[in-house]
C-alpha cells in the first residue's frame, strides 16, 4: 500500500471493495441491460426495437445473451438443474461478464459520491 502516499487523495477517502461469490450471485439480467445498454446506446430519432450491435438487431443480441447465460443446465446426482441467476463457474463468458458489471458498479453506482474517492477492486475466483 506504499503507493497510496503518492495517490494524491487531499482529503479524500480510499475505498476497498471485497467481492465474494460474484459468479454465481450476479444477476444476470441486470448484466445483460448493461452490455446491450454500452453496445446499444440510446441514438436521437432511432427506436430502441432499431438499434443495432455489429448488424444484429438489439433484439436478436439480447436473445443470443439470454441463451448463452441463462439457458445451460447441469446435472447433480442424476439430475437435472438449471441456474436461477448467476453464471456458471467455467463459462467462458463469466469473467468477462463480472468485469463489466464489476466496472458498471464501480463507475455509475458505487463509485460515485460527494467526496473524491480513490477506489481499488480485486476480484478473485477463491
Amino acid at each position: 500500500l506504499e503507493f497510496l502516499g503518492d495517490a494524491g487523495l487531499n482529503g479524500g477517502y480510499f475505498v476497498s471493495y471485497d467481492v465474494v461469490s460474484l459468479f454465481a450471485g450476479m444477476p444476470l439480467e441486470g448484466a445483460i441491460n448493461i452490455i446491450i445498454d454500452a453496445l446499444c446506446p440510446g441514438i436521437e430519432g432511432v427506436a430502441v426495437e432499431d438499434r443495432v450491435v455489429n448488424g444484429m438487431a438489439r433484439t436478436v443480441f439480447r436473445g443470443a445473451l439470454n441463451h448463452c447465460l441463462k439457458d445451460g443446465v447441469f446435472m447433480f446426482n442424476n439430475k437435472y438443474y438449471r441456474r436461477m441467476d448467476g453464471c456458471a463457474m467455467g463459462s467462458p463468458l463469466a469473467p468477462v461478464l463480472a468485469d463489466v458489471f464489476v466496472n458498471h458498479l464501480l463507475e455509475d453506482g458505487i463509485g460515485r459520491g460527494e467526496h473524491d474517492c480513490l477506489s481499488i477492486a480485486f476480484v478473485s475466483q477463491n
